[in-house]
């Protein structure tokens, strides 16, 4: 059986120790009711992961003692996704599947057809940003992928990454045709629409800004599918799917 994982701040991490407090603590508590003795893994969101142990189990807060760490490889492939915001919690199950499948950063993206505004306020980033957390701590990874607020989509920085690739449902090439001959990326940034996708103005703006166009199969995915049909045909083709 796996160790519980927890995520503790950095902060709460010194001299061989570590504090356990908020909802971390009430899920030790309360729902797998663990107690002293008892072994664990910490993650710090920075890419350490830690092998611990249970000194005190308090109201306030508990004390692990740190018994190993290991630091987590930086990945050779970094992969940034650009995904059209769309309500609910089908954005959080993309975030949960991209964060699981190795997404190193997110860029909630504004488009023609997204129902939020730039300058807007955007109240949904520390619930998200938890959401990434769980699914770090699910699938153990140390160094929790970052979000950004939302960025207009002519504002994205095609040119920042070694490729851009837009998945977009007019588009009938398939990108392991495409990609087949390409030296293999160090950075990559992935884009998907919203809702209704995006319009061929913007889809054309990104291609003219050096982004590959390509589909994703002859059936229209919703945004979340997308995003994780995406991602999954990435890191096999680049990353550490195919390794």
């Amino acid at each position: 059986m796996s160790l519980p994982t927890f995520y503790i701040n950095p902060s709460g991490i010194a001299e061989g120790s570590a504090i356990l407090d908020g909802d971390e603590l009430r899920h030790a508590r309360t729902t797998l009711r663990l107690k002293p003795d008892d072994k664990a893994r910490i993650v710090d969101g920075e890419g350490t992961l830690y092998e611990a142990r249970f000194r005190t189990m308090g109201k306030d807060e508990a004390v692990l003692d740190i018994v190993s760490s290991t630091k987590e490889p930086a990945p050779a492939f970094s992969l940034t996704v650009a995904m059209g915001v769309v309500q609910g919690d089908r954005f959080d199950w993309a975030l949960q599947k991209g964060t699981e499948l190795g997404v190193t950063r997110f860029i909630p993206l504004l488009t023609e057809r997204t129902d939020i505004r730039p300058g807007a306020q955007w109240k949904r980033l520390p619930r998200l940003k938890r959401v990434i957390a769980s699914a770090c701590k699910q699938c153990g990874r140390a160094q929790f992928p970052s979000i950004t607020e939302p960025t207009a989509i002519e504002n994205l920085g095609v040119s920042y990454y070694d490729r851009a690739v837009l998945f977009w449902e007019e588009e009938g090439r398939s990108l392991a045709l495409d990609a087949s001959d390409v030296k293999r990326p160090g950075s990559c940034l992935m884009i998907i629409g919203p809702v209704g996708g995006l319009t061929a103005s913007e889809a054309e703006m990104l291609k003219g800004k050096g982004a590959i166009a390509a589909g994703l199969g002859p059936r229209v995915l919703r945004t979340e599918t997308a995003v994780t049909a995406g991602v999954t045909l990435l890191q096999y083709l680049w990353g550490d799917l195919g390794s």
